[in-house]
Order: structure tokens, then C-alpha cells, then sequence
């Protein structure tokens, strides 16, 4: 055995090290093209339609912020409407044209079916969903047993996935929907 790992040394490492010289340099010359390509062609948000759940307090309102800073049509859903509309009013000072409120649990099917048939009967369309709700609590994976929660709030992805299908007189406007999935753990202290 000890002379296999001696050859294998032997053998290896150069063979490895001309495997490195070869590839290394255009891999990260391609990677250096795509992030400048990435840079420069920036997907243009303004006056696209995006749902932000969650959107009352941290991610989901600093998401709501961004977007809004870049002319985006706003939905903001979570359950505390307050919070909710401060998060609104901001939004509108940062520059999106319009901000819809909606107070709602994703935690509950269907209520998401509701607030995403809402959304998208106000503003004809919806492009982007940025499902941020934190309904779990941080606790031990041995202890954790709230997984229907994590399915229900999945729900609204699912739901907005069904609209793909629509032909365009069920859905006026057809547009790309693209899922940023973001699951943030906030306690439950909150309902």
C-alpha cells in the first residue's frame, strides 16, 4: 500500500498541476466575461409587477427598498398591516410609481391564492415573487415538526406557477414569472 500512495504521489501531482495550468486560466477568464457581461446587462425591473411576501420587517423589506429605488410596481403582503405600510410609504420616497398592501398569512393556502389572484387582477400581470415569509421557529432539526408551514408558504409559488398556463385572455399580460425563494427563520412571536 505504501508503495501505491508513493506512485500515486509521483504520478499525481503532476498530472494534476498541468490539469490546473490548462483549464484554470480560461475558466476564470470566462468567469471574469460572464460577471462583466452580468454587470453591464442588468435585468431593467422598472415598471415590472413584483409580490414581496414578508415584506414588513427585514429581507423583505430591504428587497422592497431595492426594488423600489429601481422603479419597480410594488405588492407587499404580510400580516402586520402597520408595519406594512410604513414599508409602503418608504417604498413610494425611494421612487416605485405604485405600492399594493395586502395583509395576509402565507401561512394559510388559501389566502395566498387570494393575495396572488388579487395582485394580478389589480396590475394584469405579475413578474417577479419574492417569497420571503418567515413562519418557523429556530429550533433543533430534532425537534423541528413545523414543515406544513414551510409547505404552505410554498403554496404561493405554486400558485403563481399555475398562472403560467393561462392563455392570454385568462391572463392579459404574459411575462416571465421568476421565483426568488428566499426562507428567513424569524420566530413566531410575531402572531
Amino acid at each position: 500500500m505504501d508503495l501505491l500512495h508513493k506512485f500515486l504521489n509521483i504520478v499525481l501531482l503532476p498530472i494534476t498541476l498541468t490539469v490546473l495550468l490548462l483549464f484554470m486560466p480560461p475558466f476564470l477568464f470566462l468567469k471574469f466575461l460572464w460577471s462583466f457581461k452580468r454587470s453591464i446587462y442588468r435585468e431593467n425591473v422598472a415598471d415590472k409587477v413584483i409580490l414581496i411576501t414578508g415584506a414588513s420587517s427585514g429581507i423583505g423589506e430591504y428587497v422592497a427598498y431595492e426594488y423600489a429605488k429601481r422603479g419597480a410596481l410594488l405588492a407587499l403582503v404580510a400580516r402586520r398591516e402597520d408595519r406594512l405600510q410604513a414599508v409602503a410609504d418608504r417604498s413610494r420616497k425611494l421612487g416605485s410609481p405604485e405600492v399594493v398592501v395586502v395583509r395576509a398569512d402565507v401561512s394559510k393556502v388559501e389566502e395566498c391564492k387570494q393575495f396572488v389572484d388579487e395582485i394580478v387582477n389589480y396590475f394584469g400581470r405579475l413578474d417577479h415573487l419574492v417569497n420571503n415569509a418567515g413562519v418557523v421557529q429556530i429550533r433543533l432539526f430534532e425537534v423541528f415538526t413545523q414543515f406544513s408551514n414551510i409547505a404552505s408558504v410554498m403554496s404561493c409559488a405554486v400558485h403563481m406557477a399555475s398562472l403560467r398556463g393561462k392563455s392570454s385572455h385568462e391572463l392579459p399580460a404574459k411575462t416571465p414569472l421568476i421565483f426568488n425563494v428566499v426562507l428567513s427563520l424569524h420566530t413566531l412571536s410575531h402572531t
